[in-house]
């Protein structure tokens, strides 16, 4: 339990309250009775041990009428929540003396402008006083600012006077100050011409500047630790010659050395250096009874100091001190108390309750806007616009964002090889191709004989396939790599 100021300092507790049976329990066990005042009470103090022996918070079953030795801490025998929370209430600091108060650096209060300590407290003079020597004869602002002054002939001879001094000449009064600089402006006023212009480029990142020598660059690698991207920092040691040799390794080497034979006398804790088994000595079994106990080996647990099995405690003893005011364990906690009627959603989740509000109807469509607007004519995608959030259901999908089309870098989707067109149409599309050997004759009666309608219509990619069975069917009569019963065209 954390204590606040009652433990240090119990002696500055107030009266306050702590008539609980507890309380009661605690002031008989110190020999107080009923009778004794509410103050004498507050005010009494006990030790935690003496204070959790009377509430049998613990026991003790080695030795019950064996006072614990050692010193425990001093509490108030008034202790309580309210008085630990509310330290500055039961338990306030004694105020700083008055003379001490201004010396404090949060001395001031609310509103009260914050000085030095030594303004503090001053007495200042009242608000008619005027600070300086009031003459007898009380000159006036007015003469005193015109004394001195000189008019007509006096002001003359005095500015030829002062004609002699160098600040006169360079600096007269009223007039900016005379350098002496003979100025001629040109024409087209002052400054010089500016040259050809240049690009601002090449003036920041000049291509014809020469590099630093590489004298410079060691000597600013030395003072101002500057490295060049990736360089690996050089000491400069001088090794000797036998550090030179790629099998170099650091270290006092043995002459006679066996490979693991080192790291295996070192982990090997029965044999002294020199291989051979340590002697046996004869020592008190006492003391090596408390040097295993005291100091136990490598990788095996501490004894608990308690006996030779343990704290006499039953099979079923769990420590801590049982809580007295809630019948919730930490089992329950973790694993949840609830009850199944506790865990189902509340009846209003997702459902209006208010009578004459339920959205009831016998329809069995779909209520509400679709995210896909299949109900809607898609504007062209040429035509679409990029703001246009609404989905048509035409978008296209990964697989064809990750494999384009063909031609779809030249804006020609692979639906315009499936739509139809007349003979003309097709032959003004092939011209263009530089195709050798092309009849387009024969590939027109071809491509319409592939479809049954009737009509005089062919697709581009109908023609493209009986153009690919003429190439194949050419390249395997040239290979000789088919036994062909049907010459090529």
């Amino acid at each position: 339990m954390a204590l606040s100021l009652s433990a240090s300092a119990p002696q500055l507790a107030r009266t306050g309250s702590g008539s609980s049976a507890t309380l009661r329990a605690s002031a008989g066990a110190m020999g107080l009775t009923s009778s004794g005042s509410a103050a004498t009470l507050a005010n009494a103090t006990t030790t935690l041990y003496d204070k959790m022996t009377a509430e049998g918070l613990f026991r003790d079953y080695v030795a019950p009428k064996v006072r614990a030795s050692g010193r425990s801490i001093t509490v108030p025998l008034a202790d309580s929540v309210e008085r630990d929370l509310q330290p500055e209430v039961h338990f306030a600091l004694p105020a700083t003396p008055a003379k001490e108060r201004k010396f404090r650096r949060l001395s001031e209060g609310p509103g009260e402008i914050t000085v030095h300590h030594g303004l503090k407290d001053q007495k200042l003079p009242g608000n008619e006083f005027r600070y300086g020597v009031r003459g007898s004869k009380g000159t006036t602002v007015e003469e005193a600012m015109k004394a001195g002054q000189l008019l007509g002939v006096a002001e003359y001879k005095n500015s030829c006077n002062e004609q002699v001094y160098e600040s006169t000449r360079r600096e007269p009064l009223g007039k900016p100050q005379n350098r002496g600089h003979t100025l001629k402006m040109l024409p087209e006023g002052f400054g010089s011409p500016s040259s050809a212009p240049e690009d601002g480029k090449e003036v920041i990142y000049h291509k014809h500047l020469k590099p630093d020598t590489e004298e410079n660059r060691l000597m600013y690698k030395k003072t101002h630790n500057n490295y060049a991207p990736g360089e690996r920092l050089e000491r400069n040691y001088n090794w000797p010659a036998e550090a030179q040799d790629k099998n170099f390794k650091f270290g006092a080497g043995l002459a006679a050395a066996v490979e693991g034979a080192g790291a295996r006398i070192a982990f090997n804790l029965d044999v002294d250096e020199d291989g051979n088994y340590k002697r046996t000595k004869l020592v008190t079994k006492v003391c090596e009874d408390y040097r295993h106990v005291q100091h136990p080996k490598l990788m095996k647990k501490t004894h608990p100091k308690q006996g030779a099995t343990g704290p006499p405690m039953q099979s079923d003893h769990r420590y801590g001190v049982k809580s007295s005011i809630s019948e919730y364990t930490a089992q329950s906690c973790i694993k949840g108390y609830y009850s199944l009627e506790e865990q189902l959603p509340d009846m209003d989740l997702g459902r209006c309750t208010k009578p004459g509000r339920r959205n009831v109807t016998i329809e069995t469509r779909a209520f509400g806007t679709p995210s896909i607007r299949t109900d809607k004519n898609a504007p062209h995608p040429s035509r679409r616009s990029v703001a246009d959030e609404c989905s048509y259901g035409d978008e296209p999908s990964a697989a064809s964002i990750l494999c384009p089309q063909r031609f779809d870098s030249m804006g020609i989707p692979d639906r315009e090889f499936l739509i139809r067109r007349s003979r003309d149409d097709l032959e003004e599309l092939m011209k263009n191709v530089p195709l050798d050997h092309v009849n387009f004759d024969e590939l027109w009666e071809q491509s319409l004989a592939l479809f049954d309608d009737g009509l005089p219509l062919v697709s581009l990619d109908a023609m493209l396939y009986v153009h690919s069975g003429k190439i194949e069917h050419h390249v395997a009569a040239s290979c000789k790599g088919l036994h062909l019963t049907v010459p090529a065209s």
